[in-house]
């Protein structure tokens, strides 16, 4: 006779989804450090300011961070909150980039750095084998944009940087601000120029591409009022100062709504502190 033998049910669908989910490794995206560097006054802060804004309202989720305390009048830190040394020497600063960066690895955030012109404490961090170990270790990803205008002493600084600092960041890009070229001057001519430069020909074989940012004409009636940009376009005043015009405001918007988002998507994402919304879509109507 033979013996009753207990059949086990098939697992359902859902047990095996959950086992399967279980099992599934956990994947971490990897935080981004944006910064610009560049001779003073080239739009620098500005461009980190935008980017810093569009970013809040994209659903990003990032730390700024603001080590040029040279820049009082127009700073970063005028238009957010940003984290910052609390002493301006070389070697104090070195030591906090390095914690704030570590600091990334256990807060999942992206940072945007405004780190000034000149030789910085960022510089030299990035010319230490240590950061550059330390970095891969952690995941993080260092982009580092160079922008210039028309003048020639925008790219002899940059060809110093590489001859005689040996600065070459990994991931990069070198940015036209578009805002700096004189009236009648066609930017593509101006491109041009920048693209035969050796310094610049030198980046470009390491896979470091060019981008034009489009100009704001009225940046500085939104700078002087220490306003964040849309709220410049949508009529916030400021004390002290007078009503905005219309077609400033007009401007602004349009450059933070069509302009900006067109030169981000050419920039792309993987080059951008994360933005869970996507990239802002260009606004055509009305402009």
């Amino acid at each position: 006779m033979g013996h009753d033998t207990a059949v086990k049910p098939a697992p359902s669908v859902t047990d095996t989804s959950r086992k399967a989910t279980d099992k599934a490794p956990v994947t971490r995206r990897s935080p981004v450090i944006f910064t610009i560097v560049g001779r003073q006054r080239v739009g620098k802060t500005t461009l980190l300011n935008a980017v810093a804004e569009i970013t809040r309202r994209q659903g990003g989720n990032f730390e700024i961070w603001n080590t040029d305390l040279q820049n009082r009048s127009h700073s970063i830190s005028n238009f957010h909150d940003a984290k910052g040394p609390a002493e301006a020497d070389m070697a104090f600063q070195q030591r906090w980039l390095r914690d704030q960066i570590q600091s990334l690895m256990e807060s999942g955030k992206d940072a945007i750095l405004d780190i000034g012109g000149g030789w910085t404490a960022l510089h030299e961090l990035i010319n230490s084998a240590s950061l550059t170990r330390a970095l891969e270790a952690m995941g993080v990803t260092l982009m580092v944009a160079f922008m210039v205008g028309q003048e020639k002493a925008d790219l002899d600084y940059l060809e110093d940087l590489q001859t005689n600092r040996g600065f070459f960041p990994k991931k990069g890009a070198i940015i036209l601000n578009q805002g700096l070229i004189p009236a009648g001057v066609r930017p593509d001519d101006v491109m041009d120029q920048i693209c035969a430069h050796p310094a610049v020909i030198a980046s470009m074989a390491r896979d470091i591409q060019t981008y034009t940012l489009p100009a704001l004409f009225c940046l500085k009636e939104v700078t002087d009022r220490n306003l964040p940009f849309m709220a410049f376009a949508t009529g916030e005043q400021a004390e002290g100062h007078p009503t905005t015009s219309i077609f400033d405001r007009i401007e602004v918007e349009r450059w933070m709504v069509r302009d900006l988002p067109h030169f981000l998507a050419k920039l792309g994402k993987t080059r951008l502190p994360h933005m869970p919304r996507g990239l802002p879509v260009p606004e055509t109507e009305g402009f």
